[in-house]
């Protein structure tokens, strides 16, 4: 009895879990059921989890928001959504399987660059698409010509589109192609050129990309390791992610912790200087960036000086307190030149064309002008320079250098505009001698000049001496020009300056005095775009801005008044080393000042920046004798001159003599110099060559059945290193020698050859047929346990090192043979 009720209450519980609760209308159907029915059904999940998702987006977010805090440009707020929009799109494009690759990545890419370009123009022109596009346009002609980009609106428009690309690349990497180490390292570059440009307490962006790195890392490789235990029927705790995500962070924080009291700041300078080659690929990129990205209002890449043809005026030069050299010198006040410049376009400086002219080591360069006077400087790289040529600075004119030069003339003037090193550019650790000349000019024989429109005029083809006064037309042609355009005011400001000054040199002075006491020294400025960049220094910048803004207003004002000028770059005189009794010259001393060209005694250096000293000029005979002055070469000159030196042809008189020799150091760091290029060439030779295997090996076979493929590998590998296949031996038999030559991999080696055996000759349709029992999967696996291992073994026994010369040497000795045969052949034919 109880057993039939137990049943019969088994049975009524089983209906009520089998059976819907119906309620019905007669028809049969479950209108309840269907009226709880949801209208839309939508389930947005992700299968690796939101904290994936989370971490993701901080890696990307410290990247783009350091981008942010350097300020490199204005409105760079608009990275926060492109970026956002830029992983979202990216998530979707990963978890699609739709559309094709190429197809999912060309719209995405054109989506980010139209997205780029509308928040660009909503950015800087209001909207107005039109006149982005056309700003585009006169970048890109001005480039291609050869020129430099100063646009800060086509900055944005790169960083915004490289945002959004990164943001969509990371989340495609992530989720689909599963390379999380790929992310770190392209943020991870991002994140430190930037880093590199700001304030030290920015740091947290790298202490959040660290922690957000190790915990992504953590988590996707437990999210693969759970998806494979399943796969494997294997069992695991529940709270398993929580520990692990739990461990994984406290291993964070210590790692960053432990690595924060580690000892850091050392530079092998020998070392560092791959990276400063000509060749370098790195060198060669920041080269190309500068050039074609250059900002106006915006900040730099920090550095300790970076000298190109070029000289735009743009935003902070962010200069660094790294120590670029150390000097001893006759005359420690002189700056260090390294070029000049003759061409104002209204937002920089360029040089025109000019000519070289090579010098041997210790060969006297004609100087500009007979009233100078030389000094001895020893130059000792500690960091040099950025250069995009090999410039050698030295006091005013380079004279001499005891090494091998080549002299960059002005063609318009025959002017010099820099000295190269034949040598290539400055490695940390050389050291090199200049002989400089200097002006010995003093205040009263500067007054004596009078401004060019009052000097004398002579004929063409005067053939005469010249008097001190007369100013060579070309150098007036070449340092009077000025761009189209200019405010009108400027010139009227220049004019209310020196109208009460009597001589040129007082007019300069006026100039000079002008701008060092009505606007102060500061790098915390943001030119405008479109703007011209003296008019707006004078009027519009709330009278601040640094040296560059202080030499250009200077030179233009001066040209405006008819008095030929330059901007001359290079580095101030440091500060002084009393222990080393020398100079020691900063990041922070690169700078730039006016050179005024005044007729018979050439370009004199005048400092028009404020908060830097003014250029000590040589007391009455200071340099004189009997009011005669001694020129380089210890020959006495009166102040009659010929025509104005040639530097495109050598004077005897002026290149002979030696000053110096080479020392045991120079030679040390010219063979530094030699080794590092070398070595650096060798390594770059061994990456392409190992980047052109990879590529050969992956597409080794590649036509055959993927057993054909691995056993010709196997193959390959093993006559390498020396066992020869014969071609009476089957693959058992070669294979059982393999295995003898490796006797810790002979099951490994053995499995492999049955299976290739067998999928190679046996019955598609029998049940034995590896495609058909599955183990053609096995294959996989067994190759990557062998592959390192016959590498090794190749490596170990390098047959084919001894062997290639002679087939290669027998290859070309059969093709000789041939070409004799048939030459042999048509000659008995021809008798």
């Amino acid at each position: 009895m109880q057993e039939t009720v137990r049943g019969t209450a088994i049975e009524r519980l089983t209906k009520i879990i089998a059976e819907p609760r119906s309620d019905n209308d007669g028809s049969g159907n479950n209108k309840n059921s269907q009226s709880r029915k949801p209208f839309l059904r939508i389930h947005i999940g992700l299968e690796e989890g939101w904290f994936s998702l989370f971490l993701l987006a901080s890696v990307v977010y410290s990247t783009i928001w350091s981008v942010q805090a350097v300020d490199w440009v204005d409105h760079l707020n608009i990275l926060t959504l492109t970026t956002f929009v830029g992983l979202i799109i990216g998530l979707i494009a990963a978890k699609q399987r739709r559309f094709p690759r190429i197809v999912t990545h060309s719209v995405a890419v054109l989506f980010g660059l139209l997205l780029a370009f509308w928040q660009t123009a909503g950015a800087y022109d209001g909207g107005h698409v039109a006149q982005l596009a056309n700003g585009m346009h006169q970048w890109f002609a001005a480039v291609a010509a050869g020129g430099t980009g100063e646009d800060d609106s086509i900055f944005l428009f790169f960083i915004t589109a490289l945002g959004f690309v990164l943001a969509y690349t990371s989340a495609w990497l992530l989720y689909r192609t599963r390379s999380p180490w790929l992310i770190i390292v392209a943020n991870a570059v991002v994140l430190l050129i930037n880093l590199s440009n700001i304030d030290p307490g920015y740091i947290v962006y790298l202490v959040v990309f660290l922690i957000s790195s190790l915990l992504l890392l953590l988590r996707f490789n437990l999210y693969e390791s759970i998806k494979r235990w399943r796969k494997q029927g294997l069992r695991f705790a529940d709270d398993l992610g929580w520990d692990v995500m739990q461990a994984g962070s406290l291993i964070s924080i210590g790692i960053l912790l432990f690595s924060w009291f580690l000892p850091w700041g050392y530079t092998n300078n020998v070392a560092s200087q791959i990276w400063n080659a000509d060749a370098n690929p790195w060198t060669q990129l920041q080269d190309t960036w500068n050039r074609v990205i250059s900002l106006s209002g915006g900040e730099n890449l920090a550095n300790h000086g970076n000298f190109r043809d070029t000289l735009v005026l743009g935003g902070n030069p962010n200069l660094n307190n790294e120590v670029v050299f150390t000097l001893k010198s006759d005359d420690p006040s002189q700056y260090l030149e390294s070029l000049s410049y003759n061409t104002y376009d209204g937002r920089g400086w360029s040089e025109s064309s000019t000519a070289d002219l090579p010098f041997d080591a210790n060969a006297l360069i004609p100087s500009e002008s007979s009233v100078v006077h030389s000094i001895q400087q020893q130059i000792n790289v500690v960091n040099p320079p950025g250069e995009q040529y090999p410039y050698l600075l030295g006091a005013s004119q380079v004279g001499a250098v005891n090494q091998p030069s080549i002299v960059l003339g002005s063609k318009a003037d025959n002017s010099i505009v820099a000295v190269l090193a034949k040598n290539g550019k400055l490695v940390a650790g050389e050291h090199y001698s200049v002989t400089s000349f200097v002006s010995s000019a003093d205040m009263g024989a500067l007054r004596t000049i009078p401004m060019p429109a009052d000097s004398p005029r002579f004929a063409p083809s005067y053939d005469g001496e010249y008097p001190l006064t007369y100013y060579n037309p070309d150098v007036l042609n070449s340092y009077l020009q000025l761009p189209k355009g200019l405010d009108p005011n400027i010139k009227a400001l220049a004019e209310r300056i020196t109208a009460g000054a009597p001589t040129m040199f007082d007019k300069v002075v006026a100039l000079e005095s002008y701008l060092r006491n009505n606007f102060t020294y500061s790098v915390d400025i943001h030119l405008p775009a479109n703007q011209e960049a003296v008019s707006w220094f004078l009027f519009n910048s709330g009278n601040k801005g640094f040296c560059n803004y202080f030499s250009t207003s200077m030179s233009v004002m001066a040209r405006l008044l008819g008095i030929p000028s330059r901007v001359v770059a290079g580095y101030t005189s440091g500060q002084p080393d009393a222990k080393n009794h020398d100079q020691v010259i900063y990041g922070t001393n690169a700078h730039s000042w006016t050179q005024i060209y005044f007729a018979g005694y050439g370009w004199i250096n005048f400092e028009p920046s404020a908060g830097f000293s003014t250029f000590n000029r040589p007391a009455p005979g200071q340099f004189t004798s009997s009011g005669v002055t001694t020129n380089p070469n210890g020959n006495n000159v009166t102040n009659t001159k010929t025509k104005n030196r040639d530097v495109s042809s050598k004077d005897s008189s002026s290149t002979g003599g030696t000053i110096t020799i080479q020392t045991p150091a120079q030679e040390a760091a010219q063979l530094r110099q030699q080794v590092t290029i070398a070595t650096g060439g060798v390594v770059l030779l061994i990456l392409f060559g190992l980047i052109f295997f990879g590529i050969w090996w992956r597409r080794l076979f590649r036509n055959q059945r993927l057993s054909a493929q691995l056993y010709g590998r196997v193959c390959l590998l093993a006559n390498w290193a020396g066992i020869e296949i014969l071609q009476s031996q089957t693959p058992y038999e070669y294979v059982g020698l393999l295995s003898r030559a490796a006797p810790e991999e002979a099951e490994t080696f053995e499995r492999f050859g049955d299976i290739y055996v067998r999928e190679v000759w046996a019955d598609p349709e029998s049940p034995n047929h590896p495609s058909r029992s599955g183990e053609i999967l096995e294959l996989r696996g067994l190759w990557r346990r062998l592959q390192p291992r016959l590498f090794l073994y190749m490596l170990r026994h390098p047959h084919v090192l001894w062997v290639l010369p002679s087939r290669i040497w027998g290859s070309l000795a059969r093709v000789r043979a041939k070409r004799r045969v048939k030459r042999d052949f048509y000659r008995d034919r021809d008798l």
